[in-house]
């Protein structure tokens, strides 16, 4: 019996940013907070947030995040900056505008060209790599 039969049937999603949960938290670009997020639907940060975010489904930070605190997560999309870890994630991506100063925990994790990381990285499974791609979708705003 492995940890994968375990777990029990997720949909299967073919994107990442497709596993948006429809009642998400959101602190909008123009916006800051400071406290700690915590619930099952996701979070979308486009502002700045100190402190921590804690999840059960995908947290996004687009590019204009400034987030200063830990992400616990199983489903992390970064494309602005953190300054904090990433824990307990089931894929992290850091996308090409991304910078983070901070220790990722993940079973997967893609790096796009051009981003900024400046930690450690721990993988659940030694054979597991990180992947690199480069980007090509048209880019979103915020």
């Amino acid at each position: 019996m492995t940890e994968d039969s375990l777990r029990p049937q997720e949909k299967v999603y073919r994107r990442l940013e497709d596993r948006v949960h429809p009642n998400e938290s959101v602190i909008a670009a123009q916006s800051s907070f400071v406290g700690r997020i915590s619930g099952q639907p996701g979070a979308r940060i486009l502002g700045r947030f100190e402190g921590d975010i804690q999840s059960e489904a995908l947290v996004r930070a687009g590019k204009s995040a400034k987030i200063k605190g830990n992400i616990h997560s199983p489903y992390v999309i970064l494309e602005g900056e953190l300054e904090g870890d990433i824990c307990s994630a089931r894929q992290v991506e850091l996308r090409t505008e991304a910078k983070m100063r901070g220790n990722i925990e993940t079973e997967k994790l893609a790096i796009a060209d051009g981003c900024f990381f400046e930690g450690q990285i721990r993988m659940a499974a030694p054979e597991a790599q990180p992947v690199r791609f480069t980007e090509r979708r048209p880019p979103e705003e915020g």
